[in-house]
């Protein structure tokens, strides 16, 4: 047992005597809390013992009980653990929050709260505008606005509040029926084990597991779980341009598959679907229904990142997406869709020479800025988000000309055919 172990065990007593309860939340909402246009201030009050333990060992996933407080919203006895892959630490660690993880609660209906430390990140924002562009181009992505960070009343930095790919996101973006416990659909998240591209890797279910880890439905038979996988890569590698839409296009949605490439195209990802490091950073989503799976966007804290990213950059190195792309109905989608995220990132409003994602980080830069200077566990100096939030901007003013230009020239042969990087 852990040293919190006795405590919380009188706390779950309490709690589910009735004598302890959170605060009503009738009046917050999931859309207040992820209000991106005020900085919030969030509370996780826990043994300072527990927290010493979890900075001391960032490495690994131990849960310790902890209140979270937001906006006069109390949450008693959930879940706090480190997390993150990279960007794991222990002078500021990132959090997932389980709402439920002890108690059957949840807040404001989410079962749980990701505490991103963005410790790659000078602008913290990179993230946050890339969900944005998703949601845009009408994929679903997660919500998420800045907070700071209070744990036992100590000012822990700033921080950016991811609503979670799980169940109730799930329910959100698909519906109650998608999300259901019992005979929703099956969502899977990507882990990274090595350089990958949709190879076949034969007909063991294992090889698969070690890549799709199960979010829902995990106790299922390997068999449900896994076998869909395996078929999926299997017509992957098996399917020709010509039979693409017939064998594979039931299994994974096209369309929406090329409207997220495209967005991770347009944003200058490195390390998402067609990362340099192979597949990365991505959920996969099987439908209840039999729909063709979709992919969900994760993690996307190296967006923005390339400005010399070419539209074309990697799109041989994945088989799936080699395949998509000698289909020439297919590359037209992708293309289309390229236009159509560079024209959301430049569209502008009367009066304001400015386009819109550059407003938009305009307006969190001045957000977070004066906490950003205090954060007394910054990765970066305030000098280096200054300097570093340039660079984005500069990024968001030239990029979509060149993306536009560029996939003006492919769709039509009389377009002009030069399109300089940025």
């Amino acid at each position: 047992m852990t040293p919190s172990d006795p405590w919380l065990v009188v706390r779950a007593l309490i709690v589910a005597s009735g004598l302890w309860v959170a605060s009503p939340a009738a009046a917050q909402t999931q859309a207040a809390l992820f209000d991106d246009t005020r900085l919030h201030d969030v509370y996780l009050t826990l043994s300072q013992r527990d927290w010493d333990a979890l900075r001391a060992h960032p490495e690994v996933d131990t849960y310790y009980p902890a209140d979270l407080r937001w906006s006069g919203v109390i949450v008693r006895n959930a879940g706090i653990r480190s997390r993150g892959n990279s960007t794991r630490n222990g002078v500021k660690p990132g959090l997932r929050v389980d709402i439920n993880r002890y108690i059957d609660q949840t807040f404001l209906g989410l079962r749980a709260v990701v505490l991103d430390n963005a410790y790659t990140d000078p602008t913290l924002m990179r993230e946050v505008l890339s969900m944005k562009l998703f949601a845009r181009l009408g994929l679903p992505a997660s919500r998420e606005a800045f907070a700071r960070l209070f744990v036992n009343n100590e000012y822990a930095g700033v921080y950016v509040m991811v609503e979670p790919v799980d169940r109730t996101f799930v329910e959100r973006a698909f519906g109650t029926a998608e999300g259901n416990v019992e005979d929703g659909g099956y969502l899977y998240e990507y882990t990274w084990e090595r350089e990958y591209g949709f190879e076949y890797l034969g007909s063991s279910l294992t090889a698969y597991a070690e890549l799709f880890a199960p979010r829902t439905h995990e106790t299922d038979a390997p068999v449900r779980l896994y076998q869909p996988i395996e078929a999926l890569a299997r017509a992957v590698n098996e399917t020709t341009p010509d039979r693409l839409e017939r064998d594979v296009g039931p299994l994974v949605d096209l369309a929406a598959l090329a409207r997220f490439l495209a967005v991770q195209r347009a944003v200058g990802e490195i390390d998402g679907f067609l990362g340099n490091w192979g597949m990365s950073n991505f959920y996969l989503y099987r439908f209840r229904d039999g729909r063709p799976a979709q992919l969900l966007p994760w993690d996307a804290d190296h967006a923005f990142w390339d400005p010399n990213q070419a539209i074309d950059d990697r799109l041989d190195t994945n088989v799936l997406i080699r395949t998509i792309m000698a289909v020439p109905a297919q590359r037209q989608a992708y293309l289309q869709a390229l236009v159509d995220a560079a024209t959301a990132m430049a569209t502008v409003v009367p009066g304001d020479s400015r386009a819109w994602l550059e407003r938009e980080a305009d307006r969190l830069a001045s957000l977070i800025r004066p906490a950003v200077a205090t954060d007394p566990a910054a990765a970066f100096t305030p000098e280096e988000f200054d300097a570093n939030l340039q660079d984005l901007l500069a990024f968001l003013r030239t990029r979509p000309s060149y993306v536009l230009c560029a996939a003006g020239a492919a769709l039509d042969a009389s377009a002009p055919q030069s399109c300089p990087l940025p």
